[in-house]
């Protein structure tokens, strides 16, 4: 993914989960580090796919997999703060989308971090992508 600024549109976001930092999360520098905030936003990822019934591999072999991930930091983040995590998804394709995750402090609402994960439906019996089935699309995008 290219090194393009994150910016969304506020009325993608259809689901919030909040975190907070833990000890093991932080550096040197008494900060979050930038491999436990990438690890969080998988979490997000999952805990968003699970609330809309989406399992990671389905009965037919089929899952979405993930191919891509540009995440940025607008501010430092310590431990045992509690950060909202608001996930969405923008328009779909045949085969995946993209969903993207802002990050904020729960308490001040300061943006702390934006991602965009790239995922592809994926046949994992025979190896290749595939498309995008509708319940899937229904509810990765309800639109």
């Amino acid at each position: 993914m290219s090194n393009q600024e994150l910016d969304f549109d506020d009325g993608l976001f259809v689901f919030e989960t909040v975190m907070r930092v833990r000890h093991t999360e932080i550096d040197r520098s008494q900060h979050i580090s930038f491999e436990a905030l990438t690890a969080l936003v998988c979490e997000a990822r999952h805990r968003f796919l699970h609330a809309k019934g989406i399992q990671e591999i389905n009965a037919d072999h089929r899952g979405l997999i993930i191919d891509g991930i540009q995440l940025t930091t607008n501010s430092r983040v310590r431990a045992r703060e509690e950060l909202l995590f608001e996930v969405g998804v923008e328009p779909l394709y045949d085969n995946g989308g993209h969903m993207i995750i802002k990050i904020s402090r729960m308490y001040g609402g300061e943006v702390v971090a934006k991602a965009r994960i790239h995922f592809i439906s994926y046949d994992f019996h025979l190896n290749k992508p595939a498309a995008l089935d509708k319940d899937t699309k229904a509810a990765l995008y309800p639109h």
